[in-house]
């Protein structure tokens, strides 16, 4: 029964890949706007500043953890991210999916999903506490994807996919 089940589940998630596309469009040109060269700087830039400054490391051992910090999560944010805008798209009630909505609550989750995976590098990297740190590394991301929004917009229509 279970396995009729799973396979029967299967079948429909790969019978309908096409219709998700249209659920996972506001996250997928969030991550092309957080892969833009100026964007990818500036983030490092201010993520390095707030490592730096919270932490108080020696500025190579803050350079390294905010250059693994932010590798780690470049990695698992191309899975991660779409992941969340169908989830999004799944449990926002209102709009379309490119309401307004849609793109400010997949903004939020871009910056959650930054902020638990860097968080959690800095976490292990400099034996710091996660409550001690979520705050200032939420902070910083806010900032990084802030700066994505003014590079590429808020709907990201410079982004060409």
């Amino acid at each position: 029964m279970l396995r009729k089940f799973l396979l029967s589940l299967l079948l429909i998630i790969i019978l309908s890949t096409p219709v998700y596309a249209d659920l996972v469009w506001p996250s997928a040109y969030i991550v092309f706007g957080m892969l833009s060269i100026k964007v990818i700087f500036a983030g490092l830039l201010i993520e390095l500043l707030f490592v730096k400054f919270f932490t108080k490391t020696p500025w190579l051992k803050a350079g390294l953890v905010t250059f693994l910090m932010n590798l780690i999560t470049s990695l698992l944010g191309i899975v991660l991210i779409p992941l969340s805008g169908i989830l999004i798209e799944l449990i926002t009630p209102f709009g379309t999916t490119f309401h307004w909505s849609h793109w400010l609550l997949s903004y939020l989750a871009v910056v959650l999903i930054n902020t638990s995976v860097e968080g959690l590098v800095i976490k292990l990297a400099l034996k710091q506490s996660y409550k001690s740190i979520f705050w200032w590394v939420f902070a910083a991301n806010t900032i990084s994807v802030l700066i994505c929004i003014l590079f590429c917009g808020v709907t990201m229509e410079s982004i060409q996919l």
